[in-house]
């Protein structure tokens, strides 16, 4: 007899190499965030991270601080050049910007 839990595993097993396409072609701001995730997802400030993608070469972090907290300086928020030196040594983005949660750009490096 096959456990749930067997059969949850293929199907999600099937789902991911569905959604990453039958030619084997890698994506590379996939394989950055699971890198990053990696190198810093014990962090006290990684959790913080509620998105990231590359847009108008830049790698964009969305947190979850709204724009008031970070004016106030009441929000940590994820250290820019270490995020911005890993990029670089990913070869992904120019230049690291901070979104808050309400959209609104907090500021960016490099």
């Amino acid at each position: 007899m096959v456990s749930r839990k067997a059969v949850a595993v293929a199907g999600l097993s099937a789902i991911a190499i569905a959604a990453s396409g039958c030619g084997g072609d890698s994506d590379p701001e996939a394989e950055f965030r699971t890198a990053f995730k990696k190198r810093f997802g014990q962090t006290t400030w990684y959790h913080h991270i509620t998105g990231m993608e590359v847009a108008d070469g830049r790698l964009k972090i969305t947190t979850d601080h709204d724009s008031k907290s970070a004016r106030r300086g009441t929000a940590s928020s994820v250290p820019c050049g270490v995020a911005f030196r890993f990029a670089l040594d990913h070869g992904l983005g120019d230049g690291v910007v901070l979104i808050a949660s309400d959209g609104v750009e907090m500021g960016g490096c490099g």
